[in-house]
């Protein structure tokens, strides 16, 4: 899978997808901030954050654009 870009609020973050095993990632870096989105048991999107923190709204916006990319 190639790396993708998404725009959320006229700031662009680049999605990288990351295969382990049969689990995929998703690892979004931010000006300050790296996001790793990662499927919990449900295939719902759980964030884990590092770095300066990030707006909920951001993050689940980013969550909505990778599973509209995907879909």
């Amino acid at each position: 899978m190639e790396p993708f870009s998404v725009t959320i609020k006229e700031q662009s973050y680049l999605v990288t997808p990351y295969a382990k095993g049969y689990s995929i990632s998703f690892h979004v870096t931010a000006e300050n901030s790296h996001i790793i989105f990662e499927l919990d048991e449900e295939d719902n999107l759980r964030a884990l954050t590092s770095g300066d923190p990030v707006d909920a709204g951001i993050i689940s916006a980013l969550a909505e654009a990778i599973t509209k990319h995907f879909a």
